[in-house]
């Protein structure tokens, strides 16, 4: 067997290498190696057909004879299950593409048949691979689609839980990929799946339920099913809420781990988890902030792996967000109810994670509710006799009604019945659990504060003061995992408070301790990754600190300063810079993103700091060059965001070295990079605002800029493979740039405009930020007017270029907020022009009445395809009737 497994590692792994090593290792590859695949399924035939062998050939041979030959077939067939398993876990879509047809249409038959193996290992094998097929969906399996359910219906109460296991498996990936498949059996397979996901082998009811978190992702898909799911929902939410107990073992385990904790245990290695910096990126980019990062969710479990506990309660998030409070509250109620109020700590703390779960799908149905859940939920965080578990379960909870506890106080000061003190009631109890002795409970109740600002914002600033000063106890006193998430809350505090945390004495109370926090750790060793998290929030916290922030201004740059200087000297001493880990720059990163940090709290007053700097002054330029020039992509990302804010707020600093920093940002502009090359892009764009009507410093760069964000203007930027790539935002901050440039010099853009064009249109069209879209209109009518006839060379006919150019200044009326389905053609809801932008609409105004002249009778087709709305916004703001 251990023979066979080699053989089979082996044939994959050739096949696998021979995709990327096609000179050297393209024999081995599936199109090639035309011999493999007709081989594995002799194998298998073979396997499947050796009981039959045996009987025909009894009379001639000897028995044992016959159960040699059975033992080799069976062997073979095995071996061949195995690779073929191998193959397509690696290469499952080259597998189906290149391997001979004839032979392939043959394999699914022969895997559907071994379903039917009195051997457990070749059910396994041959039903892992008949559902690895899922996803490429070969039309031999389509074609035998009745078959393969049929044997998942056979083998559904397998005595191998394993095979169980791979039937839920095969079926939720079917839900995933083909869910068409399903439909016409949904009611039997969701009552199966029902019944699977409360095996009493965890396994298989971890997979049973991934059944239902994949069905809450389905859109247009799940249609007919939701009902036949919604009929289960009195037997699986109460199951689902069951699953979320923590099982027998876990718990001695973890009581285990809170006496050690009660005794003041040792942080081990195995409890930290990797430390990653925060990317800074500049401009348009698209907005993440609504999506929920499970970076908290993770830390209320004592490890990462995927469990039955996180499954269910996944899942019950989801569905009660797909299918809201009025299916979920009345089955799942009553069983939650008798959860919170059960003497066992550990059911009430699943009942906790439950009610935390359905948060989201359920926030306003539940508002009755939590005002008696709210008071229950704050007594389990503060009890003495809750379990360390019980704490961090109430606490995310907590967390996770935010939004409700918000509203109760903005009710109260409309006189709409709230309760106004629940803000500052949450803030204390998570502020006394602090320094609560179980370093899960630090995290947990860090965690909390966390989400709990992000809802809250300025409406904590009253408490402030007694937060901060139990934050920098809880410095003193942690470990260093609950350091990381303390860091966090930390920069989360700064990012949406705002400059409530840098009024008098705050800043006093948690700079200094951080500070020197940094200079102990950093003597030991620059690269301690607990030393990003750190830098990261004092960054945030200087920029919205701004001028009070002064007092530690110069002894964080000189920090930050030396930090990039140890790293840098150490990393150079490395013996190949190409087998350098890129984590390795990380503290310098962060420390470029300190300095950006202090340059926008201080603004203008930042280049006074750094000429202050006796240690630094002279020899900034020359560390800003060195990252701008970083090999590592990452610092390069830090140095241009840097770059562009020292063009905006300190460009004395900069103007020795501007050739060379133009030179490396724009070779920068590398759509293999998303983030540095959208980071360079906007640089640029600020050195043109910077250099208003002189154009000296841009001339000798121009030409090499425009070609640089022409492709990703026309959204044809490839890879090494001439793949295209998606840059979200880069053509908004492409279009910006672009118009910056013009208004510096149109001569320097309007060569070429015909090339680009359309896609500045389109990339203009998206600017939100109402400066930077001021700033490419600007340029954009500057470089037609110096450049009328690039209308005509756009290789497009010319009602389409006007149209284009019409919907780009539509761009400008389409309401911030809330954009209704039926703005184009319904009741008119176009925003006026903003009035401080005035010069502008008077230059749009000419630019479109001149194209109206140029086009003609074509006008007339042009207006006429025009929806109503945009004719009528046309007419009333623009003149054109």
């Amino acid at each position: 067997a251990s023979v066979r497994n080699a053989a089979s590692t082996a044939i994959a792994r050739c096949c696998t290498s021979a995709v990327h090593l096609e000179k050297s290792m393209g024999a081995f590859s599936v199109k090639n190696w035309g011999e493999l695949v007709p081989f594995i399924l002799q194998c298998v035939v073979a396997g499947n057909n050796a009981a039959a062998v045996s009987v025909a050939t009894s009379t001639i041979t000897t028995p044992e004879a016959n159960e040699a030959e059975q033992l080799l077939a069976e062997s073979a067939a095995m071996g061949a299950l195995v690779t073929l398993r191998k193959l397509l876990e690696d290469i499952p879509n080259r597998l189906v593409k290149e391997a001979p047809a004839t032979s392939f249409h043959d394999l699914v038959p022969a895997l559907l048949h071994s379903l039917q193996s009195p051997s457990e290992h070749r059910r396994k094998e041959a039903l892992s691979c008949l559902n690895s097929f899922i996803f490429p969906m070969p039309g031999s399996l389509v074609a035998h689609m009745n078959d393969y359910l049929a044997g998942l219906s056979a083998l559904a109460a397998d005595p191998s839980a394993e095979v169980r296991q791979l039937v839920c498996q095969g079926i939720v990936a079917l839900l995933s990929h083909r869910a068409e498949y399903l439909q016409p059996h949904i009611a039997s397979v969701a009552e199966f799946m029902l019944r699977a996901t409360a095996d009493h082998d965890p396994s298989v009811a971890l997979e049973a339920c991934e059944f239902w978190l994949t069905f809450a992702s389905l859109d247009e898909e799940a249609g007919e099913m939701m009902a036949v799911v919604v009929g289960l929902f009195p037997q699986l939410l109460p199951q689902l809420l069951k699953g979320m107990v923590y099982p027998r073992d876990k718990i001695e385990e973890l009581m285990e781990q809170n006496a050690l904790d009660e005794n003041g245990a040792m942080e081990r290695s195995q409890d930290m988890a990797p430390v990653f910096h925060k990317s800074k990126t500049k401009g348009q980019t698209e907005d993440d902030s609504d999506e929920e990062s499970d970076d908290d969710d993770d830390d209320l479990d004592d490890d990462n792996e995927w469990t039955l506990r996180k499954c269910s309660a996944a899942s019950l998030d989801a569905l009660s967000g797909m299918f809201g409070a009025p299916n979920i509250l009345p089955p799942l109620l009553p069983a939650l109810q008798e959860g919170l109020g059960h003497a066992d700590q550990w059911v009430r703390e699943a009942s906790i994670l439950a009610l935390g779960a359905i948060a989201d799908g359920c926030k306003e149905d539940l508002a009755p509710h939590l005002l008696q859940l709210h008071p229950f939920l704050l007594q389990q965080l503060n009890s003495p006799e809750s379990l360390p578990q019980l704490r961090c379960i109430a606490a995310w909870t907590l967390a996770r009604y935010a939004s409700w506890t918000v509203d109760q106080m903005e009710n109260a000061n409309e006189g709409g019945g709230g309760d106004p003190s629940l803000v500052g009631q949450v803030a204390e109890a998570l502020v006394n659990r602090m320094l609560d002795p179980h370093k899960k409970v630090q995290i947990a109740i860090c965690s909390a504060l966390g989400v709990f600002v992000e809802a809250t914002g300025e409406l904590m600033s009253p408490f402030l003061e007694p937060v901060y000063r139990v934050l920098m106890q809880a410095l003193q006193k942690y470990g260093t995992r609950s350091r990381l998430v303390l860091f966090d809350t930390l920069g989360v505090m700064a990012e949406y408070v705002g400059s409530e945390i840098g009024r008098d004495p705050l800043p006093g109370m948690y700079v200094p301790p951080l500070l020197r926090l940094w200079n102990d750790i950093a003597m030991e060793n620059p690269f301690d990754r607990s030393l990003l998290p750190l830098m990261e929030c004092l960054g945030s916290s200087s920029v919205v600190c701004g001028l009070n922030y002064q007092p530690w201004a110069l002894e964080s740059f000189e920090m930050a300063m030396s930090t990039i200087e140890a790293c840098t000297i150490i990393i150079a001493h490395e013996d190949d810079l190409q087998d350098i880990d890129e984590d390795m720059t990380d503290p310098i990163i962060c420390a470029v993103d300190l300095i950006d940090g202090l340059a926008e709290g201080l603004g203008p007053n930042f280049a006074g700091l750094v000429n202050g700097s006796a240690r630094f002054g002279q020899t900034f330029p020359n560390v800003l060059q060195s990252v701008a020039e970083h090999f590592v992509s990452g610092v390069r990302m830090s140095a241009f965001a840097l770059l562009g804010d020292l063009a905006r707020l300190a460009p004395s600093l900069i103007e020795a070295g501007l050739p060379q920093l133009l030179s490396e940002a724009i070779s920068s502009i590398d759509p293999m990079h998303p983030a540095m090359c959208n980071n360079a892009v906007w640089a640029v764009g600020e050195v043109c605002v910077r250099c208003g009507e002189h154009s000296g410093p841009l001339t000798p760069h121009a030409s090499n800029l425009v070609a640089s964000l022409i492709p990703l203007l026309m959204g044809n930027a490839v890879d090494m493979d001439g793949n295209e790539i998606s840059l979200p935002g880069i053509a908004e901050n492409a279009a910006t740039t672009m118009g910056r440039l013009a208004s510096v010099n149109a001569s320097f853009v309007a060569p070429e405009l015909g090339r680009f064009l359309l896609g500045w249109c389109d990339g203009m069209s998206k600017i939100s930020n109402p400066v930077e879209r001021r700033d490419a209109f600007q340029g954009f009518v500057m470089a037609v007017r110096a450049n009328p006839q690039s209308i005509q060379t756009t290789g497009s006919d010319m009602d389409e270029v006007i149209t284009s150019i019409l919907f780009a200044v539509v761009s400008w009326h389409i309401p911030e907020s809330e954009i209704p389905s039926n703005l184009l053609s319904g009741e008119y809801r176009f925003e006026p022009f903003p009035s401080e932008f005035n010069e502008l609409l008077a230059s749009l105004r000419q630019l479109l009445h001149d194209l109206k002249t140029a086009a003609g009778e074509m006008w007339n087709q042009i207006e006429g395809q025009m929806p109503t709305n945009v004719r009528r916004l046309m007419q009333e703001v623009y003149g054109l009737s």
